[in-house]
Order: structure tokens, then sequence, then C-alpha cells
């Protein structure tokens, strides 16, 4: 009688956990909203704003909304998109994430500075990755390339991997095609010049002189750099050799 008692007791403890199981969910994936960032990296001089305006304290693993406003001053910061997309926002620059379902379908705005991309590739009808500056709108579907504005809002792209689209913010103006190892560069309310060699002297990311305009293109309040080593790097692993 007693061994009969001890397995009724086993049984209706067996019943009791099963049924707690099928009353708690499993916990499913978490999932950023299209046109979000989080922060998967940060060094210097960072600050961000919430797309009302106010103030956020930077920090790892931070997710920002779009609308969010992102600027560096002696610093950087690595992003990470919702679709695995990677953007290293370089030192002196401003950025504003995008919520691509609206106006030109943007995922980020560069408004001025400089920074490197690593777009996660799409397949079939995917929409593309599309981020804009005050000169240029810029189209990919899955590269590696980097863009810089200047204070008179001329653009430069250069491209290490992939294809990527570039044209102008004039309504209806041509675009031009680059690939790997070659740059183009937009001026402010003009079409999209054709695409040149680093070799060739294009327009250089870094303020080398360019054979278009017969002038030099330094980066406001600094001097020309050197060809950066660490061009072949992704944003990520540029970031880790940054110093704090």
């Amino acid at each position: 009688m007693r061994k009969l008692s001890h397995r009724v007791a086993a049984l209706l403890v067996l019943i009791a956990l099963s049924a707690s199981g099928q009353q708690v969910a499993p916990r499913q994936p978490t999932l950023l909203p299209v046109g979000s960032a989080t922060v998967a990296d940060l060094k210097g001089d960072v600050s961000l704003r919430s797309p009302k305006g106010d103030p956020l304290a930077p920090r790892k693993g931070q997710v920002l909304d779009p609308e969010s406003t992102i600027e560096t001053g002696k610093g950087s910061i690595l992003l990470r998109m919702h679709d695995g997309s990677q953007a290293l926002v370089k030192s002196h620059s401003q950025v504003v994430l995008k919520p691509p379902e609206v106006g030109l379908g943007l995922y980020l705005e560069l408004i001025i500075g400089k920074l490197m991309a690593k777009v996660q590739k799409r397949i079939g009808e995917d929409p593309p990755f599309r981020m804009g500056t005050p000169s240029a709108v810029i189209t990919v579907r899955g590269t590696r390339f980097e863009v810089r504005v200047t204070k008179d809002k001329r653009t430069y792209v250069e491209v290490f991997e992939g294809l990527v689209e570039v044209r102008g913010i004039m309504v209806g103006g041509r675009s031009v095609l680059i690939r790997p190892g070659f740059s183009t560069e937009v001026p402010y309310e003009r079409e999209p010049q054709q695409p040149l060699s680093r070799i060739e002297g294009t327009g250089d990311l870094d303020g080398q002189v360019s054979n278009r305009s017969g002038r030099e293109s330094e980066r406001p309040g600094q001097e020309t750099e050197q060809p950066d080593p660490n061009r072949s790097k992704t944003p990520e692993q540029e970031n880790e050799g940054r110093p704090d």
C-alpha cells in the first residue's frame, strides 16, 4: 500500500511539472526594429541623441532607434544594423539613423565626416541598402565601401568590395557604378563624376589632390593624410586597433 501511494505521488508530480511546462511559452529571440542599430563598440569622444533630441549615455549594447543622431569628436563608434550590416563612424562625423520605409529608403545619412560600411549581401528581391549624404544617394546590395562628406557638402565614395551605385540628389540625374579600387566625387547639387582608380588620382577620401577639379580637397581643419593601410580591414577590425 505504501509503495502504491509513493507511485501515485510521483505520478502527480510529473503531471504538475508537465502542465507548468506547457503554460510557459518559449522565449522568442529579440528582433531589432528596421532602421535601428546597436552600439557594437565605441572609443573616445562620442555623443548620442534620441529621435526627440534627448542626450543618451553612450554604452556598448545600446539600441538606437531610427532618427537617432550620432556625433563623434576625437572618437569613433561601430554600429551594427538590424540586418547585421556594420558602419564604423570615424572621428569628427555626424550620422542620423533613418527608417528605410520612409522617403528614399535610407538606412542612415552621413551629414559630415567619414564612415566605413560593410553591408550584408541582399538576395533575390530583398530591398537594397541605401545611405544618403547632402549631395548623394548610395545604393548597394552587399559590399564594403567608405564615404566622406566635407563642409561644402561634397561627397567622396570609395569601394573596396562589390559594386556601389552613386547618384546625385537631383531628381532624374544620372548614376554611376563604382567597382573595387575606384571612387567618385559628387559636388553639391551636381551629378557624380566619372569613377577613377586611386592610381589615376581620383578625389581621394583621405584628402589627396583631385585630378578632376585641379585643386586640393583636404578635410576641413586637418592636413592632407597619407593612404590608410587599414582600408583592407572590415569596420570591426579597424575599430579594434583604434586607441581609446
